[in-house]
């Protein structure tokens, strides 16, 4: 499937996909030019990452907020608010590094798309159980896909911050998975 077909059916960490893309890119592309001409393409590549993390951080956030919210179950809501801390967490160090690196992430971050806010305004409608499942579901499958798509963004990265940064991730995406298919488990979801 392709970044753009996720993103148009899911709303959460939107930003690691083409993060990991886009830093595969510059990279490979940076590889093919010398070296003085190749520290552009880093500084560019990293960001593009920043600001896709930042975002995808904060699209986290506000579904952690919502979880809390509107779901059913206490593991649901105390998943809500793991998302909130860890990915706070998360985007104090994406701030950091984009201030090291010179980086607005203002301009540096996608903005919403249309079919993403659809999604996001479906799911501030539902509550309970409805919710529960629902907000899950998109948990599994984005943790999933994220997971891999960020240790692609680590593993092709040239700036060794990013790297560092980005092995952090990691390791959180992994557990955010690892809760969410427990709790796809829990409410049903196949």
């Amino acid at each position: 499937m392709t970044i753009h077909g996720r993103c148009r059916r899911n709303p959460i960490l939107i930003g690691l996909g083409a993060a990991a893309l886009l830093a595969a890119t510059a990279t490979a592309h940076a590889a093919d030019k010398p070296a003085a001409a190749g520290a552009p393409a880093a500084a560019s590549e990293t960001a593009t990452v920043l600001g896709k993390l930042h975002h995808s951080n904060q699209m986290e956030i506000e579904m952690g907020k919502l979880a809390q919210k509107n779901g059913g179950s206490k593991d649901v809501k105390a998943f809500g608010k793991t998302l909130v801390q860890d990915h706070t967490a998360a985007d104090k160090k994406v701030t950091a590094l984009a201030k090291q690196e010179k980086v607005d992430l203002k301009t540096a971050a996608p903005p919403m798309k249309p079919d993403d806010q659809a999604k996001m305004d479906q799911l501030k409608t539902q509550k309970g159980a409805e919710f529960d499942k629902a907000f899950s579901t998109a948990m599994v499958e984005d943790h999933k896909k994220d997971v891999s798509e960020a240790s692609a963004a680590r593993d092709s990265t040239s700036d060794p911050k990013l790297k560092a940064l980005l092995t952090d991730t990691v390791p959180v995406l992994e557990k955010h998975r690892d809760t969410a298919e427990k709790l796809a488990t829990s409410t049903g979801t196949p």
